[in-house]
């Protein structure tokens, strides 16, 4: 299995965000996860490799296994060779002064070898081979995006999860990311995205996961969940034109 969550409480202080959420993701799968504003799906998130509970104040409680790897005994640093984490701010995590540098800078971290090999066949994965020396600044909102996932991509994780990675986007450059993702998916990845745009999830997830006040109200085929009037309607959220 690719993630086994159960029994997970957390709470920030003062305000409990995940109850009682019990969740199995397959290797291989590709899952969305989608549900209100503050529902507490970026929280979840954060439980698959290990920013919760090393890296995030507040109080945790159960069990979160993730490619072998139990997040309690393994912090960031040790989950970030079997997990990559694409944030929905692309800035948030670039800090380097060139393309080539933000991609290696996990490579030099981890130690590993072949840095100019794996940095460009990342770069190439994502459409922006030969940006190598461009200052990270000077990219569009999207290039951007697709920077973080190349630099996600280089460590070579077993899992990747993306919090609303289209969100700031035009149509084409949204398109352009979920055809990297379907790829990468196919190739064996295991991907989790963070969408609210349930059309993009209709599409391309085969699994879809429902969340509300911090509990998961539904999980399965993504044709069944999002085919769910009733369910989607309560939550307020988009009925996908492929269901209507």
């Amino acid at each position: 299995m690719a993630i086994e969550m159960k029994d997970v409480f957390f709470s920030y202080p003062g305000k409990e965000v995940l109850k009682n959420v019990n969740l199995t993701i397959k290797d291989g799968d590709f899952v969305g996860i989608t549900g209100p504003t503050g529902s507490g799906k970026t929280t979840l998130a954060y439980c698959f490799n290990g920013l919760i509970p090393h890296a995030i104040r507040g109080k945790f409680s159960g069990s979160v296994v993730v490619c072998g790897k139990d997040t309690k005994k393994n912090k960031v640093a040790d989950m970030a060779g079997k997990v990559g984490f694409v944030f929905q701010d692309p800035d948030w995590q670039i800090f380097s002064l060139s393309v080539k540098d933000e991609v290696s800078f996990g490579l030099n971290n981890l130690k590993m070898g072949n840095v100019d090999k794996r940095v460009g066949e990342a770069l190439a994965m994502v459409g922006m081979e030969g940006s190598e020396d461009v200052m990270p600044h000077n990219l569009s909102h999207g290039q951007k995006q697709k920077l973080c996932i190349a630099s996600v991509l280089a460590m070579e994780p077993e899992v990747i999860i993306l919090d609303e990675p289209t969100s700031q986007m035009d149509h084409r450059s949204c398109v352009n990311v979920y055809g990297i993702l379907k790829r990468l998916n196919k190739e064996g990845k295991t991907v989790i995205v963070i969408e609210h745009d349930t059309d993009n999830l209709a599409q391309y997830a085969n699994r879809v996961v429902l969340i509300e006040n911090g509990m998961i109200v539904k999980e399965g085929p993504t044709k069944k969940v999002l085919s769910d009037r009733k369910a989607l309607e309560t939550l307020g959220i988009k009925i996908p034109g492929a269901f209507r």
